[in-house]
């Protein structure tokens, strides 16, 4: 019996079925190259995505970096608008604290706001200028990229230089050695004949003239000719400084430290008892007494204890803010010195006159004898006038002056007199403020084998050392230390201008800082772009 099947056509042949196992095989290869070509298609996207999100992450990073660059640009023009009092200060919050606000758009796009507010109480108009720092808070934009960073800048300070000359120019003699900056309002002088004793600057100089003969001195850190001006006479605001010594302003501490100082204008205000034309004697005064009161340590002058001028109290040391502040003249003289060392700083709204020596030293003592020993923080004192500093026309012919001075509107100078006026001084005297008293037979001023013999003084020693910054408006006249007579019978330097190096860490108490000189201290990027700008000042 015949199978039943499909009639086979003439000449064709049915195809062979594969065997199982080769079939299977072709399953797998053409899953796996559908595998392998999902695989780059998903590389490829991926490649195309990266590409697209790297362009765009460049274009933003871009952005970014010109955002920063308008925010910098905000903080250098709301910097450059304190310096030249060209701020549109305000008093938005009502705080008592001076506040600017500026915005602009740059020629490349970019724009910048900011907010800036004073870190103290001031008025406006040109008090504003004399706050003790800004705080400025800049967010920069660019498209659709922020950023917003935040710099504090305070005064920089009088106290760096060692010669400072506001509206004139200044110049110095053959060996003469600056160990401080010096600044002129005019040209700088320096000799082109000194040969090995080049006038030496050891800090930067600025000039707002020239220094014709540059090349002849030598500028250890640089100089600038042409600089900016600063301005010395609108620096100091003697009224703030009288309310201060009062107790009266809005805040009366000096470096955080004391509510009030000691304001003289006798017959009515005389808390020391010097009297009308007196002589305040920096000796008499005991910073450390702890017997009148116990447990508080009161001030004392000639043993008698001082008075508050606000309360009557026993005024006490923590309350004391350093300043003494005279109506008219101001005369001083003494030693600060262990009992009696402590960093002043003497006003006056006329003249300060130099009666005598001044010598400061550090604020230790013996706790036996109450003598000092030479320890604890060394002692700086400024002297402030608003007219001249004299040395008075009495003043021995050895004259010592430790003490930073400044002339507000004038310079410093002798008052008056004559060369017979000056009385002799006796030996030993430490003629170099070496720290060695009675060199014999010379004290190696300004070389080895020469100088002045401290033990033997006679008539002819005639020895100015003025130890600290001299800051005046108008340059300043050491006669007659400089005088001929003087010089030519002189065996050793005559006038000794000595920087003091510690000056500026230990500096006299609310010394006068320059309106229009400022520095950074501080900067920081604040990466929250969101909220207010003045939410980021200072609270």
């Amino acid at each position: 019996m015949k199978r039943a099947g499909r009639n086979r056509p003439a000449g064709k042949a049915f195809p062979r079925a594969l065997p199982a196992g080769r079939a299977r095989e072709r399953g797998s290869a053409l899953l796996v190259a559908l595998l392998i070509l999902g695989a780059l298609s998903m590389i490829a996207t991926s490649l195309v995505m990266s590409s697209v999100t790297e362009r765009h992450s460049s274009g933003y990073y871009r952005e970014s970096l010109q955002a920063l660059a308008a925010a910098e640009t905000g903080l250098a023009f709301a910097k450059r608008a304190v310096q030249d009092l060209a701020a549109p200060m305000e008093d938005v919050d009502s705080d008592g604290r001076p506040d600017f606000r500026m915005s602009d758009t740059l020629s490349w796009n970019g724009r910048y706001e900011l907010v800036a507010e004073a870190t103290d109480i001031a008025g406006q108009g040109i008090a504003a200028y004399r706050s003790n720092g800004y705080t400025i808070v800049v967010q920069g934009m660019h498209e659709n990229a922020a950023r917003r960073v935040r710099a504090q800048i305070v005064h920089d300070s009088f106290l760096k230089y060692a010669r400072f000359v506001a509206a004139t120019g200044t110049s110095w003699s053959c060996g003469a050695i600056l160990t401080g900056e010096v600044y002129a309002g005019g040209d700088l002088s320096v000799p082109n004949n000194c040969g090995a004793d080049m006038v030496q600057f050891l800090e930067f100089v600025a000039t707002t003239g020239d220094i014709p003969n540059a090349a002849y001195a030598l500028f250890y850190r640089g100089y600038v000719t042409g600089a900016d001006p600063i301005d010395l006479q609108n620096s100091v605001d003697f009224a703030s400084y009288r309310s201060r010594a009062q107790g009266t302003a809005p805040e009366c501490d000096c470096e955080g430290a004391g509510e009030v100082g000691l304001y003289i204008n006798p017959p009515s205000y005389d808390p020391l008892s010097i009297g009308a034309g007196g002589t305040l004697d920096f000796s008499l005064f005991d910073f450390c007494n702890t017997t009148l009161a116990p447990g508080d340590t009161i001030i004392t002058y000639n043993t008698v204890a001082v008075r508050h001028g606000l309360t009557g109290a026993l005024l006490r040391s923590s309350e004391f803010n350093g300043i003494i502040f005279f109506e008219n003249d101001g005369r001083v003289k003494g030693r600060l010195d262990g009992r009696s060392g402590r960093c002043l700083s003497v006003f006056a709204t006329d003249d300060v006159i130099v009666a005598d020596n001044i010598v400061t030293g550090h604020r230790g003592f013996d706790a036996v004898t109450g003598l000092p020993n030479g320890s604890g923080d060394p002692v700086n004192l400024g002297l402030i006038a608003s007219d001249y500093i004299y040395l008075d026309r009495y003043t021995p012919r050895v004259l010592r002056v430790d003490a930073a001075i400044m002339s507000c509107n004038s310079n410093w100078r002798v008052s008056g007199g004559m060369l017979a006026d000056h009385p002799v001084c006796t030996g030993p005297i430490d003629l170099d403020c070496d720290g060695i008293n009675g060199e014999t037979p010379v004290n190696d001023d300004p070389r080895p084998g020469e100088g002045w013999d401290e033990l033997n003084i006679s008539a002819a020693t005639w020895v100015l050392n003025i130890n600290g910054p001299t800051i005046t408006y108008n340059g300043g006249d050491a006669w007659p230390w400089n005088d001929s007579s003087v010089l030519a019978g002189a065996s050793g330097p005559t006038r000794r201008y000595n920087y003091d190096m510690d000056v500026t860490l230990f500096p006299p108490p609310c010394f006068p800082v320059p309106l229009n000189l400022w520095k950074d201290v501080t900067w920081t990027e604040i990466f929250e772009v969101e909220s207010d700008l003045a939410s980021h000042l200072p609270q």
